[in-house]
């Protein structure tokens, strides 16, 4: 079962795939010239993935009996959607209200520990979610983005009462976005993962693409790169900090034997 759990595959035709949004750009690189994964999902890496593909079909139900209930609006699912020339991806849930609006939402499963901090600590949804949010906000011209998690462990009560969470807070929230907010963060992503795609199709070659996040990724400042793979250190001047992303990315034992290799910085990475 777990091992039937895996993401859908990008045409032929496209380079990139809206959850690719702020993802290190070498990792985006090895994904599109299909590079082969040196660290590939483990048994336990499918059973996760299995669990949040497991809370999206219990969700089928209930939105067919809202849909019942409520005329005001009509919903479409898992709609696949184009993003410029070369990217590509799907859409959890596109509202379309009576009143001529369109929201869409993209839901998310987080595990415990980084829901409290999304929630208790004030942080709000990962920005790479919020970036793949932005993508499909902008392509469907919405008039809102909305990014909802789904918690895979309750905040107890006690905590939840003394930070004024109600009981459906202990396991599920959600973040707002204008055009005004999505937009500006669609179109620099959207140029970052082209540029990123256009070049290493040009040169054949991931390593030519730096170890780089997005301009707008608030913890970890661009133009810093991975300087060490293996524990995802980066330094930048008089800052320095690790990128979590490191310790989970299938390219990983790949990345470190690239180490030394010189990438390059065309103006369509910058």
């Amino acid at each position: 079962w777990a091992q039937g759990s895996k993401a859908p595959s990008t045409p032929d035709n496209m380079r990139w795939r809206g959850s690719q949004a702020g993802m290190c750009a070498r990792m985006v690189a090895y994904q599109t010239l299909g590079v082969e994964k040196t660290d590939p999902p483990s048994t336990a890496d499918y059973w996760r993935m299995g669990l949040g593909s497991v809370v999206h079909e219990l969700l089928e139900p209930a939105v067919q009996a809202w849909l019942d209930t409520d005329e005001s609006v009509t919903i479409e699912e898992e709609i696949s959607v184009q993003l410029g020339e070369y990217g590509y991806g799907h859409i959890d849930l596109v509202l379309h209200t009576n009143d001529g609006k369109t929201v869409v939402l993209e839901l998310k499963t987080i595990n415990g520990f980084g829901y409290k901090m999304c929630v208790e600590k004030g942080e709000g949804p990962r920005h790479s979610h919020v970036l793949q949010g932005c993508l499909y906000a902008n392509a469907m011209k919405a008039d809102l983005l909305v990014i909802g998690y789904l918690a895979m462990e309750n905040i107890s009560p006690n905590r939840a009462k003394a930070q004024g969470i109600d009981d459906i807070g202990r396991f599920a929230s959600e973040w707002h976005f204008t055009p005004d907010e999505f937009i500006p963060l669609a179109e620099a992503e959207s140029a970052r993962l082209t540029g990123i795609t256009d070049q290493a199709h040009k040169y054949g070659e991931a390593t030519v693409i730096p170890r780089r996040f997005s301009h707008s990724d608030p913890d970890i400042p661009f133009p810093a790169e991975i300087e060490d793979p293996s524990t995802g250190r980066w330094i930048l001047e008089n800052q320095y900090g690790r990128a979590w992303q490191c310790g989970y990315c299938d390219y990983r034992t790949r990345c470190i034997s690239d180490v030394g290799v010189p990438s390059r910085t065309d103006t369509e990475l910058e």
